[in-house]
């Protein structure tokens, strides 16, 4: 198969670069390039992709899973749950009919290595139309970004009457957190876990690791510097302060959940999450996950009796507001290391 190319920056890739001669499969890997844009959990980007001439299929790679801070794996199926979502509104965008079978026991059934869970099978078609749902989003792709710094502004009614329309699947839901005292204790969830995931050696090696890598900043000497800050220091009171009040101080802070706490679910949470996103995107509002209170089990009961939840699994949190942009872009994994 004649794939497209790695070179360049992977955030530029144009619609207009789209192979329209080429073979469904060599198309099908285009699309791949506007998946691997998606967010993930600390920039791990945990997924993989087969190509072959009826579709795609989704795994996550579990040899990009963080089994501290993500012990129970939520966080890697709702990152693979965004790519997929990516995914989606770019096969619509070059009009194809997409139908999505998950896996809901997660098979590792790769061809090449066990490592890879096989989350979802897309079936793509040609000759299809785009959806109300995800019309308008494919320009947002390649201009989504995850924005670490103060939210300001007011999140109209209609804003956010359109993100809840957008969350379509019957057994996942959002509350859209607004009140300043919910938000303040929130705000004292999120300072409490920051001071006791820092204080555990093993989390911040964990972290470390992977700023060494290069996932949370693409050049190499920063990267390495931060791996050493943060894996020998402390560092989750200065955390915790500057967290509590990016929380406190967020237009909104919006709560994904689902009925059910199963892998399809967390997939389908992460598809969720990134079309408000995209959506959020459009409209000129930033997102930020704020996952540390979901990574410990007692102060996520916390959360949900804070929220009010009665049924239920709190699968992601994030803050959404307006925000001045932040330079740069997230490093990404070439595209030959992504797909088979």
């Amino acid at each position: 198969m004649d794939r497209p190319a790695d070179g360049g920056d992977p955030w530029a890739v144009s619609a207009d670069e789209f192979p329209d001669d080429a073979s469904p499969e060599t198309q099908f890997a285009f699309l791949v390039r506007y998946a691997v844009l998606a967010p993930s959990s600390h920039n791990t980007q945990p997924w993989r992709f087969s190509v072959d001439d009826g579709g795609v299929d989704v795994y996550a790679d579990t040899e990009r899973w963080l089994p501290v801070a993500d012990a129970d794996r939520r966080e890697l199926f709702v990152s693979v749950g965004c790519a997929l979502e990516n995914l989606l509104v770019a096969a619509e965008r070059f009009d194809f009919d997409h139908e999505v079978t998950y896996f809901p026991d997660g098979a590792s059934d790769h061809p090449d290595d066990d490592r890879f869970v096989h989350v979802a099978r897309v079936v793509l078609t040609p000759d299809g139309s785009r959806s109300a749902l995800r019309g308008g989003l494919f320009e947002a792709l390649t201009e989504r970004s995850t924005n670490h710094g103060p939210f300001y502004g007011e999140v109209s009614p209609t804003t956010r009457g359109a993100l809840a329309e957008a969350v379509t699947d019957a057994d996942i839901w959002a509350r859209f957190v607004e009140r300043a005292e919910t938000k303040a204790a929130l705000g004292d969830l999120v300072t409490r876990a920051d001071r006791r995931q820092f204080e555990n050696p093993s989390y911040r090696r964990e972290l470390g690791e992977w700023i060494g890598n290069g996932a949370l900043e693409p050049s190499w000497l920063k990267a390495k510097l931060g791996q050493l800050v943060v894996t020998h220091l402390d560092l989750g009171d200065r955390q915790a302060a500057t967290d509590s009040v990016l929380v406190e101080s967020a237009p909104v802070v919006v709560a994904l959940g689902s009925d059910a706490d199963t892998l399809s679910a967390r997939v389908r949470v992460g598809q969720t999450f990134e079309r408000l996103a995209l959506f959020a995107t459009t409209g000129g509002l930033s997102v930020h996950p704020m996952s540390q209170v979901l990574e410990l089990a007692d102060l996520r009961e916390e959360l949900v009796e804070t929220l009010g939840v009665e049924t239920g699994v709190v699968q992601h949190l994030f803050r959404l507001g307006y925000a001045d942009p932040e330079p740069g872009r997230s490093s990404r994994r070439p595209l030959a290391a992504v797909v088979d």
